[in-house]
């Protein structure tokens, strides 16, 4: 529960300190499309068919690549959506539970009571960097996490280690910060799951680890006033999966004669995941244009678009390193999902950085 209220905690900073700084834009919740196709998960998948233009080739490219990569990470060498009979009571289970209203607190618990005072640290126009330096500090084991994440060779920004949190401010700024803190509270959660798939959760981190990196590029050249908000949506787009994940696995726990079967995470996961993300910011009075981002509205919307291109940009890496897709065919399904060359090749760098 403590974890969970960190992570309330921590989406609501970022979408305070974005929003703070954005202005309100309108905006609804949707539930988004999915074209999750079936196929082989030991490779990154081919579109059926013609690619569509625009942005719908980026939201079926990103749908195709990330059924590879969970299937991958179910350990299912190849799969289809056939569902065995004896399945069935699972994935009816596991639906009712994700459509429940209210959203029972065993995944969604309520926002904590500590928000309002990081609220106003990063609300405060007038307050001091280090303010919220300080109210991090409190917390050790926090402060221990923010300073590996600012060390780590995807957030690193200096050659001197960061060695306090008054020095991240100094290296990362306030908004650097910021978006430590979200990722470090995030990341207890995704710990390991059930024997049968205990690889699903750490592979989902390190891909929402660098989608929220690419999706931050991407969002550099194409919104750059939303790049905090572009990074807090990776971070809250992952919680999607994970929730959706976790309700199934429940199931199978109340099914031990069952062997967990990876279409049925695959469909609840296809058909949630985008859904229960965007509830979980509703629930926790997210801005409307970051519920309305993660439905994927409205259409053609640049911080939608950078969203996504983090998700498929990070996935794509995921399956590169795994061995499951070469540079080269990684470079065509970016190109195809209307990935500029020169963008794609900044954010591959920065998932990749040249070793010391």
């Amino acid at each position: 529960m403590l974890i969970w209220v960190a992570i309330a905690a921590a989406v609501a900073i970022g979408a305070a300190l974005w929003w703070s700084r954005r202005g309100v834009a309108a905006g609804s919740s949707a539930s988004p499309a999915r074209n999750a196709a079936a196929g082989n998960g030991a490779a990154a998948a081919e579109s059926p068919g013609a690619a569509p233009a625009g942005e719908d080739a980026l939201a079926a490219e990103l749908g195709t690549q990330s059924t590879a990569l969970w299937a991958s990470a179910l350990s299912a060498a190849s799969f289809d959506y056939a569902i065995p009979p004896e399945h069935e009571p699972v994935m009816l289970a596991a639906r009712k539970a994700l459509a429940a209203d209210p959203l029972s607190d065993k995944y969604f618990p309520r926002r904590p009571m500590l928000m309002p005072q990081l609220l106003a640290a990063v609300n405060d126009p007038d307050a001091p960097p280090l303010k919220l330096a300080g109210i991090i500090s409190q917390d050790p084991v926090l402060t221990g996490n923010i300073l590996r994440l600012a060390n780590s060779v995807y957030f690193r920004l200096s050659a001197e280690p960061v060695e306090s949190i008054q020095r991240a401010v100094v290296v990362c700024g306030t908004d650097g910060l910021q978006s430590l803190a979200a990722t470090a509270l995030v990341q207890p959660v995704f710990r390991g799951g059930a024997a049968e798939h205990n690889r699903f959760p750490a592979v989902l981190w390190e891909r929402c680890t660098q989608a929220s990196i690419a999706a931050e590029v991407c969002a550099r050249q194409w919104c750059p006033a939303d790049r905090q908000a572009a990074q807090l949506l990776a971070l809250l787009s992952a919680l999607g999966p994970l929730v959706t994940y976790r309700v199934v696995e429940d199931q199978y726990r109340a099914q031990p004669e069952l062997r967990p079967a990876p279409a049925v995470f695959l469909q609840v996961i296809d058909r949630y995941a985008g859904v229960m993300a965007a509830r979980i910011a509703t629930l926790w009075q997210s801005p409307p244009r970051i519920v309305a981002a993660l439905g994927g509205e409205p259409p053609g919307d640049a911080l939608v678009r950078a969203l996504r291109a983090g998700e498929l940009l990070a996935t794509l890496s995921l399956l590169a390193a795994a061995g499951r897709a070469t540079d080269e065919e990684c470079a065509a399904r970016a190109a195809a999902a209307g990935i500029p060359a020169r963008l794609y090749e900044t954010a591959w760098t920065r998932l990749h950085p040249p070793q010391d």
